[in-house]
């Protein structure tokens, strides 16, 4: 079996990182369920679904919603870095 881990950072407008926020997603294609992980105080966390089967080639995210205090999330600012995806929709291939 293999695992998929993701790792998740969100940031305010002007790009600071935000402590504090309940990022929750869900797997498809090949995994199923829901999860959440809370952002530390580089506005990091990550979430991993584990027991996937070697049958499997790929998996995918989707971030569902972010929540804080006096936040609003908006999935249209979604991106990702690196350009693998666009922040909301994430395959996660097997190693």
């Amino acid at each position: 079996t293999w695992k998929a881990t993701v790792t998740i950072r969100v940031h305010n407008a002007n790009e600071q990182p935000l402590s504090g926020v309940k990022v929750y997603v869900k797997w498809t294609n090949g995994a199923t369920g829901t999860t959440s992980c809370t952002t530390n105080t580089s506005g990091v966390c990550s979430v991993t679904k584990s027991g996937l089967s070697n049958s499997i080639a790929s998996v995918t995210l989707t971030i569902t919603n972010a929540t804080k205090l006096s936040f609003t999330y908006t999935a249209g600012a979604n991106h990702d870095p690196d350009g693998e995806s666009n922040g909301t929709v994430i395959v996660v291939s097997k190693p």
